[in-house]
């Protein structure tokens, strides 16, 4: 578990997105975990912006998942999930399991609590609403399902 890390703006939470960004190999499933609009997407628009994803980034609700290409030379795809509003067992159905663990691609799912992601080396990265209004805790750590 690392030490909790305080934003005070969207930007600062997007530039800890890019900052992240620049660490990944690819190979990496990212699991956001936390509260309706405690910045889990706008994290990862700065952690694409750090894979070189050219595209506009927004949150696939309603389309559960999204795959853009990136620019970074060992990451080709950025694969973004939002399991918010649908049963485990749908991933499994649209393709998602193609993508965990390649080592061309970085997979980032937010609501991921609701999955099961079992053998695979997962980054989880807890968000949650600080005491003023643009305030956001996160903390990240490291293990295996």
């Amino acid at each position: 578990m690392y030490k909790p890390i305080s934003t005070t703006s969207a930007r600062q939470t997007m530039i800890l997105g890019f900052r992240l960004a620049k660490q990944l190999k690819g190979g990496e499933i990212l699991s956001l975990v936390g509260d309706l609009g405690a910045g889990k997407t706008t994290f990862l628009k700065g952690l694409a912006r750090g894979l070189k994803v050219k595209q506009h980034i927004t949150s696939p609700t309603f389309v559960l998942m999204k795959i853009y290409p990136s620019k970074r030379r060992s990451i080709k795809k950025f694969v973004h999930v939002d399991c918010y509003r649908v049963a485990a067992k749908e991933f499994n159905n649209i393709g998602l399991g193609d993508y965990l663990g390649r080592p061309d691609t970085v997979v980032a799912i937010e609501w991921a609590d609701k999955l099961k992601l079992k053998n695979h080396k997962v980054i989880t990265i807890f968000f949650r609403h600080g005491k003023k209004d643009n305030e956001r805790t996160i903390i990240w750590k490291s293990q295996t399902r």
